[in-house]
């Protein structure tokens, strides 16, 4: 029997589902909260994504607006409550959140879980209120006083999934234990349709960066930051890995992507990088429109990348794939082919910058003779 019941969902008219997710959470998520509503297609399904933090930093508020783009584009959200800047604008966004009067709430979080708790009974005072929790302290004893603003909560059980199991297999193991959702294994890894209208945006960016007719090579999607200095790579090692690959005189194409507040740095790098180099190298950010990232890693030949929303886009798009991350949550890990390598970080005190060129090197050769890359057409 899930917590809640296939009567309350029968019923409801709008469910509110909250955590403070990133691009990479919302490409797995979306698969169970999409069948949840092709299930129940009455429902108003909406998404709040603010983390509360309620400050101007600018990545934070970037990144909420370009996932709402994302969220929007799915066709299957209601409306979503984006990153505030301020306290001010955080509670309003809470009274416009009051008018739906939502008759149920999923709270799904890591490290928020009390506050997502008590933030949707102010939401909504009659709704029912399920908080989703990374474990439970001194077991659960404490749980009702902890989160006596929800009417359950629930705790995924490690033992009950294989020791190998992938992100996808904890969130269908959440939403089958929640609203009662199944789905095949096949229907498990996620999808990214990227919307027609993005092509052509995506080709005329592309011509205009490599615009030798002769020079048209493999194109290597390149990533070295992340949100975190631990998972960043330095971009002195990103240059040392493009003068390896360009050893063998093919016109290969490089793009390095960068969010907006790094794209000036990054560009100014770049320039004094290839000052005397004959290297076709573009850095690459978001201008206005969220697809257009995946639209170009879709474009990509191989994707060389650190642990970002990045490496679970190239794995949606199919692309041959080579992603460094750190040992934690290995679950976060694309399984491993022909065309997916992970790169843990071992050495060192277990950073990314600890992950030599060396090593991304050897494994691209590796990677590519076995792939064969071929020059794109």
């Amino acid at each position: 029997m899930s917590i809640i019941s296939h009567e309350q969902l029968c019923t409801a008219k709008r469910l509110l589902f909250i955590s403070p997710i990133a691009l990479g959470d919302f490409l797995y998520l979306k698969t169970f909260l999409i069948a949840l509503k092709q299930q129940y297609t009455h429902i108003e399904l909406d998404i709040w994504l603010d983390d509360s933090r309620c400050n101007p930093d600018s990545w934070r508020l970037s990144r909420s607006k370009i996932l709402q783009q994302w969220i929007e584009a799915e066709g299957y959200f209601t409306r979503s409550y984006g990153c505030t800047d301020s306290m001010e604008s955080f509670q309003q966004q809470i009274e416009k959140a009051k008018i739906y009067q939502y008759d149920l709430i999923i709270c799904h979080s890591m490290s928020r879980s009390k506050q997502y708790s008590r933030i949707a009974r102010i939401i909504s005072p009659s709704a029912y209120i399920v908080s989703s929790l990374p474990k439970n302290t001194m077991w659960g004893v404490f749980n009702f006083i902890t989160y006596r603003h929800s009417n359950k909560t629930f705790t995924l059980n490690n033992q009950e999934l294989e020791s190998d199991h992938h992100i996808t297999d904890r969130y269908e193991s959440i939403f089958s234990h929640i609203t009662g959702l199944t789905l095949a294994k096949t229907e498990l890894m996620p999808t990214l349709i990227i919307p027609d209208h993005i092509q052509p945006i995506t080709q005329k960016w592309l011509s205009t960066q490599f615009n030798h007719c002769n020079e048209q090579g493999p194109l290597i999607f390149l990533n070295h930051l992340s949100t975190n200095v631990k998972k960043d790579w330095m971009i002195t090692q990103l240059f040392e890995l493009i003068d390896k690959i360009s050893q063998n005189l093919i016109p290969y194409r490089f793009i390095i992507n960068v969010t907006q507040e790094k794209y000036q740095q990054v560009l100014k790098l770049t320039k004094d990088f290839t000052k005397d180099k004959p290297y076709q190298i573009a850095v690459f950010t978001v201008q206005k429109h969220f697809f257009e990232l995946p639209s170009l890693i879709a474009k990509a030949n191989f994707v060389i990348t650190v642990d970002t929303a990045v490496l679970h886009f190239a794995f949606a798009t199919q692309r041959p794939l080579l992603a460094m991350m750190r040992q934690k949550k290995p679950y976060w890990a694309p399984p491993m082919t022909k065309q997916s390598h992970v790169l843990y970080a071992i050495e060192g005190k277990g950073h990314i910058s600890n992950i030599s060129v060396d090593t991304v090197y050897n494994q691209y050769q590796k990677m590519t003779q076995d792939n064969k890359i071929k020059v794109l057409q």
